[in-house]
């Protein structure tokens, strides 16, 4: 009995050595991931050091090509002559500032710039190796292949400019581009017609060389003889030169303001009213305007302020008159152009 007793109370301690205890709960320790590997730091410094050192290998090298002169130069700027070839005329234009211009302009070195006479073998030469037949010129001669200059055009001596007008032209012996005016004037029966003498004002204005500008009145026979030669219809007229065509700006849009004549003269033929019809012998283009007024409507517009309206559209007025609708007048008018709103004109 006691061997039993034994038995079983070692059997119940063994069983009590395998039961988990509850009354603690068991912790478990959480899984860790790798921690990443960093390169020692002597083999950073070691990199750092070997790019420095690469670095200025690299910059010691292009030093000693560019020592040793086998780096490519700096493009050469060209280098060149100006040559100035003079005028035997007063009015000519002057071509002093683009001398100056050309002197310090930054694309080219100038070596050497002077003035020669056209009447000179120099001269002569230049202009038949450059096709020049106006003077003033300028001739660029020496290392011009590459140089691009507004005005200026390749030759086979270089690069030539004609000047502008007025020029001297080599062919004819003459000065071109002075241009000659002849106005004829309206007669006294036209106060108000415009004075065209202020175009050869506003032309010189523009850079077109005026030369002489005469003055014929309505009845005088050289005015007839104008009238005549040029088949003009009304006056105020003006008959510039052939000269004017030397200026292809004022000229580009002259079929919009007159014609060409056969001599080459520049005839105006739009001439703003009020003018002298020369066929009906009589003043056109002046202007009566006469406007209606409401004396009983006390907020109506100022009918006055179309006057001003229509003067900054050129409108000259021979006379203004001003009526209210009640008087006799005011009522013809009512009546005739079936008004029904006023203010009117």
């Amino acid at each position: 009995m006691e061997d039993k007793k034994e038995h079983k109370s070692e059997h119940k301690s063994e069983h009590k050595e395998h039961k988990p205890e509850h009354h603690s709960p068991v912790h478990h320790k959480p899984r860790h991931h790798k921690k990443p590997t960093f390169a020692p730091i002597h083999i950073i410094i070691a990199v750092l050091i070997g790019v420095v050192i690469l670095f200025n290998a690299v910059q010691i090298f292009s030093i000693n090509k560019l020592i040793d002169g086998e780096l490519p130069p700096e493009p050469k700027i060209p280098v060149v002559e100006v040559i100035l070839i003079d005028a035997p005329c007063e009015e000519c234009a002057d071509l002093s500032q683009l001398i100056t211009a050309l002197n310090s302009h930054p694309d080219f070195e100038v070596e050497d710039h002077r003035t020669v006479q056209s009447d000179s073998s120099e001269a002569k030469d230049l202009m038949q190796e450059n096709n020049i037949t106006a003077l003033p010129a300028i001739v660029i001669t020496g290392e011009t292949e590459e140089i691009t200059l507004e005005g200026f055009v390749q030759t086979a001596g270089g690069l030539a400019f004609k000047a502008p007008a007025p020029f001297f032209d080599v062919t004819s012996g003459q000065v071109r581009g002075v241009v000659s005016v002849q106005y004829v004037d309206a007669p006294d029966t036209c106060p108000a017609c415009i004075d065209l003498s202020l175009i050869g004002r506003q032309l010189r204005q523009a850079g077109v060389a005026i030369g002489e500008e005469t003055n014929y009145a309505a009845d005088s026979d050289d005015a007839k003889s104008l009238i005549e030669a040029y088949d003009l219809e009304k006056i105020p007229a003006v008959v510039f030169s052939s000269d004017l065509g030397e200026y292809p700006l004022i000229t580009a849009g002259w079929t919009e303001a007159g014609d060409i004549a056969p001599d080459g003269s520049y005839i105006l033929r739009r001439i703003s009213p009020p003018y002298y019809d020369l066929e009906s012998k009589s003043v056109r283009g002046g202007v009566n305007m006469i406007s209606l007024t409401d004396i009983s409507c006390d907020t109506c517009y100022n009918v006055t302020l179309h006057e001003q309206i229509m003067a900054n559209f050129g409108l000259q007025f021979d006379s203004m008159k001003t009526f209210d609708i009640s008087s006799t007048e005011g009522k013809n008018l009512v009546s005739q152009y079936n008004i029904t709103l006023v203010p009117t004109i």
